[in-house]
């Protein structure tokens, strides 16, 4: 839960020009339906409850839409390379990654969130673990990343004490 609230202040915290006038249109959008909404409704009454449900769930919905397509279109960022070593002397696990900036920017920070999960042959089952990962950080990186470059990083898990068959990956979302 702590984890989800830095990614929402990390979000908020570093929000662009484009990511305004996104919140703006929605704001607008559903401001229009709800006006829609309350002139039809003495004409159509099942109508005007269907745009007012719909305006309510594209609001609810909306800024998650958002921050998905602005991530994939503006600030698009890959993470590759990803190699995990369970050290066998000590409880310890070491992941190396790299991120690359695929897109036409230059980053200044990123958030990187590495989950060690457990494998399984079921998709089902896989994105049940994916959801409840044996381990899990985020990271603030706050180096400076130019467009079409790389940053070279690596992350040591300690008190690592799960001796099965991991599965180790890395997100990451770069402002």
């Amino acid at each position: 839960m702590i984890e989800l609230k830095f990614s929402i202040l990390n979000y908020i915290h570093n929000l662009s020009l484009y990511d305004y006038l996104a919140f703006v249109w929605l704001f607008l959008t559903f401001l229009v339906l709800v006006i829609l909404a309350i002139i039809i409704m003495k004409k159509a009454t099942k109508t005007s409850m269907f745009i007012l449900l719909l305006s309510l769930f594209l609001l609810l919905i909306g800024p998650f839409i958002i921050k998905n397509y602005l991530n994939k279109t503006l600030r698009t960022v890959d993470t590759s390379d990803v190699k995990f070593q369970k050290l066998h002397f000590s409880n310890t696990l070491i992941v190396d990654y790299k991120i690359k900036d695929l897109s036409k920017q230059d980053f200044k920070e990123c958030e990187v969130q590495i989950k060690v999960y457990k494998p399984s042959p079921s998709k089902i089952k896989l994105f049940v673990n994916r959801l409840k990962p044996i381990e899990q950080r985020t990271i603030l990186l706050k180096e400076h990343i130019k467009a079409g470059d790389f940053i070279q990083k690596r992350s040591v898990f300690d008190n690592f004490v799960y001796n099965k068959d991991i599965n180790v990956s890395v997100q990451a979302q770069c402002y």
